[in-house]
C-alpha cells in the first residue's frame, strides 16, 4: 500500500497533504515527518481544526485551515486536486461538505490508525492502516529511495492557480476605531505571546473560529480545542490542567461570554493552586 501511494503522489499534477489530530496523536515524530514530507515534494499543506500545528504556520506550503470555517485557498485546493493525502483525519461534514461534490477528480489515499475510519464518510482509492509516523517514515525512505522525479511544470501551474486563490485573503478585515474587532484583538494576542512559550486553550463557538483562523500554531500540542462534540466550557479546565503540567509557561483560554459560564466555578481551582491562567473573553 506504501509503495502504491509513492506511485500515485509521483505521478500527481495537482496534489494536496490534508493532515488532521491524527498526526499531534502519533507524537512528535509524526510531525516532523509531515513538514519533511512537504518540504521535500513541495505539496500543499493544509490541516483541520485538531491538527493545527501538525504543520509550522509559516511555512509557504500551509494554506491554512480548511472546511466550512477555513480559508478559501484550502477549500479551492481540495476541491480542485487530482489527488488528496489524508494523514490522521477522518473526511467529517465540516471538511467536506457536500459528499457529491466533495473533491469530485480526486483520487484519495488514507493514512489511518483505526480502520473504522477508513471509507466511513467518504470513499478512498487506497487505505493505508498505520500509525502516521510508521507510514510516513516508510513513505519518505521510499521517496529518497526511489529518487521520485515530479512533473515540475504541472506543479508550477497549480501553485500558480493556488496563489491567485490565496491573493483573495478571505479572512481579511477592516480595523475599526469604533469597537475592538475580535480578529483582530486575536491577532495583538498573537504578537503578544509568539515569543512566549504559550499554549493556547479554547472553549466553544464562534471565538473558537477565529482563534484556529488567527493565531498562527508553529508546533504541535499547543493548541487545546475540544473536536467534534463541540464541548462549551472545555476551556477553562483544559487551561487549569496545562498550566499544572507546564507551571512557567503563559497558558491563554480564549473564550466566549457564554462558555465561560459552562465551567467558572474551575475558577476556584485556579485561584486555589495559585495558577496564573489568562482567560481572554471575546
Amino acid at each position: 500500500a506504501i509503495e502504491t501511494a509513492v506511485e500515485m503522489m509521483a505521478a500527481a499534477k495537482r496534489p494536496v497533504i490534508y493532515a488532521g489530530g491524527g498526526v499531534i496523536n502519533s507524537g512528535p515524530r509524526a510531525h516532523e515527518l509531515l513538514t519533511k514530507m512537504v518540504r521535500k515534494t513541495g505539496f500543499p499543506c493544509t490541516l483541520t481544526l485538531m491538527g493545527l500545528g501538525a504543520f509550522p504556520a509559516s511555512d509557504p506550503h500551509f494554506l491554512g485551515m480548511l472546511g466550512m470555517h477555513g480559508t478559501y485557498e484550502a477549500n479551492m485546493t481540495m476541491h480542485g486536486c487530482d489527488l488528496i493525502l489524508c494523514v490522521g483525519a477522518r473526511f467529517d461534514d465540516r471538511v467536506t461538505g457536500r459528499l457529491d461534490a466533495f473533491a469530485p477528480n480526486a483520487k484519495k489515499i488514507h493514512i489511518d490508525v483505526d480502520p473504522s475510519s477508513i471509507n466511513k464518510n467518504v470513499a478512498v482509492d487506497l487505505p493505508v492502516i498505520g500509525d502516521v509516523a510508521h507510514v510516513l517514515e516508510d513513505m519518505m525512505n521510499l521517496w529518497e529511495a526511489k529518487g521520485i522525479k515530479q512533473d515540475s511544470k504541472a506543479h508550477d501551474q497549480w501553485w500558480k492557480q493556488i496563489d491567485q486563490w490565496r491573493s483573495r485573503n478571505l479572512l481579511s478585515f477592516e480595523v475599526s476605531d469604533a469597537i475592538i474587532k475580535p480578529q483582530y484583538a486575536i491577532q495583538r494576542l498573537y504578537e503578544m505571546t509568539k515569543d512566549r512559550d504559550t499554549y493556547i486553550t479554547t472553549e466553544v463557538g464562534q471565538h473558537q473560529m477565529w482563534a484556529a483562523q488567527h493565531y498562527k500554531f508553529e508546533e504541535p500540542n499547543r493548541w487545546m480545542t475540544s473536536g467534534g462534540l463541540g464541548t462549551m466550557g472545555y476551556g477553562l479546565p483544559a487551561a487549569v490542567g496545562v498550566q499544572m503540567a507546564h507551571p512557567d509557561s503563559t497558558v491563554v483560554d480564549i473564550s466566549g461570554e457564554a462558555s465561560i459560564l459552562m465551567n467558572i466555578q474551575e475558577m476556584a481551582t485556579a485561584a486555589q493552586y495559585r495558577l496564573p491562567i489568562n482567560i481572554f473573553v471575546l
